[in-house]
């Protein structure tokens, strides 16, 4: 029986909702690197090759499923991640209440629940006031990249960005012209010949706003 592996050194406590604080990224990294947060890791295949791949900048990841995040945090712990921590929360109350103004580089946003019927819509992640939280959070020029294989739920999200004036597209591509990704469920829908849809924004300058 194998020995039980430990996560702390790759893993983020909640901040309760009753606290009025957020995370100190570069703190809690120690140094200064530029900070990518992805929201639903799923089983972590985009998190821990792009923290193994690129040392020099570090890597966030929040997963409410508990199974996936224990899976992402046991992997991230045994290949000694340093520059990686993953957090189980809510991806919406993490954006809005514990990310600190201006110190995210790349948001990303990977297949994120389509609540495809339409009484259950308004679930949905990418919502105006999301764009909005993830203004507040990007540095200047940071970048949001989204993906999704519900055609409806990426007709919102390329919406939601193009009307919040604080984001310019940068990148549009769907079907066979939206480059290949590595995420599990990316990898899954194209082999069910899904048509993926992905968009990229950038966060303008606060002096141009």
């Amino acid at each position: 029986m194998s020995a039980p592996v430990d996560i702390s050194p790759v893993t983020l406590e909640q901040i309760p909702a009753n606290q009025d604080r957020r995370y100190q990224l570069r703190e809690i990294f120690g140094n200064d690197h530029p900070i990518e947060l992805e929201l639903g890791i799923g089983k972590g295949r985009f998190l821990i090759q792009s923290a193994e791949a690129h040392p020099e900048r570090n890597w966030v990841g929040v997963e409410w499923a508990s199974r996936y995040y224990r899976l992402v945090a046991e992997r991230a712990a045994k290949r000694g991640l340093a520059n990686l921590r993953v957090l189980r929360d809510d991806a919406a109350h993490v954006v809005r209440d514990t990310i600190e103004d201006a110190s995210i580089d790349v948001l990303h946003v990977y297949f994120p629940d389509p609540w495809p019927k339409a009484r259950h819509n308004k679930r949905r992640l990418v919502q105006p006031p999301f764009a909005r939280e993830a203004a507040r959070i990007l540095v200047n020029g940071g970048r949001v990249k989204l993906a999704t294989d519900h055609e409806d739920y990426a007709v919102q999200m390329e919406r939601v960005f193009k009307a919040d004036p604080d984001f310019r597209q940068t990148f549009r591509a769907i079907g066979d012209e939206a480059p290949e990704g590595v995420t599990n469920w990316e990898v899954k829908f194209r082999r069910e010949g899904r048509t993926i849809h992905k968009f990229e924004f950038e966060r303008v300058k606060r002096s141009e706003t």
